[in-house]
């Protein structure tokens, strides 16, 4: 779980992530500060209540943003009564976060129903992680280069799991056609509707224009 909350707490003016249980407390947390641990108890607690009373006016609660004195407040449901929280500066591009840990959301449910301290086997980044030039032709470099530059822009829509959808979505690409540059923007808009973020979508595909 840690490494999941490493890849949030990665992204540009996130200051800690958490998971949260309303039972048990802090279950794993990553900060780069010492925030009080009475402050992260406090907002998880309140935070499941206002679940809870969205539950009971039939509503689902996706996520949630609060913007205090001092930071940004991230708030996703995983479980019930089990929260995310990712804690950020106020120039934070929250969007960003928010699309990251939904990206996270199906590694963090299968973690949680695991020890965190005993290693997972088959986790997506396994199954997904390949080396391009593997799987690739060696008369390929050109759309290796592609690769690279798709990559940064994925990652500025979605964070650090760019590199992991990356792989595992050209890895299907391949599988079923030859790669090409005349194929790319078929892979282009396969990773656009993975972002999921209107504005994040337009900048990606702003970025990317000359190979659509």
């Amino acid at each position: 779980m840690e490494k999941l909350l490493n890849e949030i707490s990665e992204i540009p003016g996130v200051i800690g992530s958490c998971i949260f249980d309303k039972n048990q407390g802090m279950l794993c947390r990553k900060f780069d500060v010492n925030l009080p641990r009475d402050l992260t108890d406090n907002i998880g607690i309140n935070f499941i209540r206002l679940l809870q009373m969205a539950s009971m006016n039939k509503l689902d609660i996706k996520s949630a943003q609060f913007r205090f004195d001092r930071y940004w407040l991230i708030g996703i449901p995983l479980q019930k009564g089990i929260i995310l929280l990712a804690i950020c500066d106020l120039h934070a591009n929250c969007s960003l976060v928010a699309a990251t840990a939904a990206m996270l959301m199906a590694d963090m449910l299968n973690e949680l129903d695991e020890p965190f301290d005993r290693p997972q086997e088959g986790t997506s980044r396994e199954r997904v992680s390949f080396r391009q030039q593997e799987v690739l032709p060696n008369d390929s470099e050109d759309i290796q280069l592609y690769f690279a530059e798709i990559e940064n822009a994925l990652a500025a829509a979605i964070g650090p799991v760019a590199k992991m959808v990356m792989s595992d979505y050209v890895y299907k690409w391949i599988q079923d056609a030859p790669p090409s540059v005349s194929r790319l923007p078929e892979l282009l808009n396969i990773l656009a509707e993975e972002i999921e973020d209107p504005t994040l979508i337009a900048e990606f595909k702003s970025q990317l224009k000359h190979l659509f």
